[in-house]
């Protein structure tokens, strides 16, 4: 019997199986022994570790590399391009702080956008005729008045004493962040107590308190109509407004600046019901520049440069 012992190794025996055959049959006999055993320990192995001699002769199966599949990209939708709006110029103005919710208010008239400068020509222009009419005496007339928006102005008059004359000026000083500065003071008339007089000035009306406008920048196949619906403002006050002629065109950034002169002869009120309806129809004219020249009688001449934004 071949003892078999899992956690030792075998035991060698000290001395070989002899067996007590004849000699001529012992080869034999031994090589049958010896192919029982071989047998007996095949089957031991077998029943102990049945997959031994399976592993041993199988081929080795080589590993499958199982495909991982891409990791899922999400889907991205192209974005429309924007959509150009009658408001494009001041949306292109806008578009250069997208990082604001809100734009800041301009600081000064250069800041502001094309319509926003035309809402500025007409809240400037009629709030300045109204302060002078205010602040000059009954006595005083005027000879010349000139508006360059955004503030500045000359004025050339005359008044009845030097009291008149005081008092105009201290009204000129009162006016919202005026800066004023004398030009000619001589004396006039026949007895010589009429003061001629001039100052060059400016006024700060400020920029942030305006209303938002609405786009005033005009496609050039609607400038005549636009002159026109000027020209009917103008007639249904009873001002007779030549026939504007263009002065000059220049670039103004996005867009195109474009002046027209027009005169108009009229009264002092006048002027300023003209500003006030034009605002009113929703113009879209502004102004470079009016001046105001007296005729000699309770009329006068208005010449006006025109402006447009294309």
């Amino acid at each position: 019997m071949i003892r078999i012992n899992l956690l030792k190794p075998l035991e060698v025996p000290a001395k070989p199986f002899v067996f007590d055959e004849p000699a001529r049959r012992s080869k034999p006999k031994l090589i049958l022994f010896s192919l029982l055993g071989v047998a007996a320990v095949v089957a031991i192995v077998t029943l102990q570790f049945p997959g031994f001699f399976g592993n041993l002769f199988a081929k080795r199966e080589q590993p499958v590399a199982v495909p991982v599949p891409p990791k899922p990209v999400p889907e991205t939708t192209a974005e429309k391009p924007a959509k150009v709006t009658a408001n494009a110029v001041e949306e292109t103005v806008r578009d250069l702080h997208p990082e604001a919710s809100k734009p800041p208010a301009p600081a000064t008239y250069a800041d502001l956008v094309p319509s926003q400068k035309i809402e500025y020509q007409y809240y400037a222009s009629t709030r300045l005729l109204k302060d002078i009419k205010s602040i000059t005496p009954p006595d005083v007339g005027f000879a010349n008045f000139i508006f360059t928006p955004p503030g500045e102005f000359y004025v050339h008059g005359l008044a009845s004493d030097d009291q008149d004359l005081k008092r105009f000026q201290d009204g000129l000083a009162s006016l919202t962040g005026a800066e004023i500065k004398p030009g000619m003071n001589v004396s006039a008339g026949a007895r010589g107590k009429s003061r001629e007089f001039s100052f060059f000035g400016s006024v700060r009306y400020p920029v942030d308190a305006l209303p938002t406008p609405p786009n005033r920048v005009v496609a050039k196949a609607d400038l005549q109509k636009e002159l026109k619906q000027m020209r009917t403002v103008a007639g249904n006050l009873g001002i007779h407004l030549k026939e504007p002629r263009l002065l000059a065109t220049a670039q103004a950034g996005l867009v195109k600046k474009m002046i027209w002169q027009a005169s108009a002869e009229c009264s002092f009120q006048q002027i300023q019901d003209f500003l006030a309806e034009l605002h009113e129809s929703k113009s879209n004219l502004g102004f470079a520049k009016f001046a105001l020249r007296a005729r000699g009688d309770e009329k006068m001449v208005a010449e006006m440069d025109i402006l447009a934004y294309v």
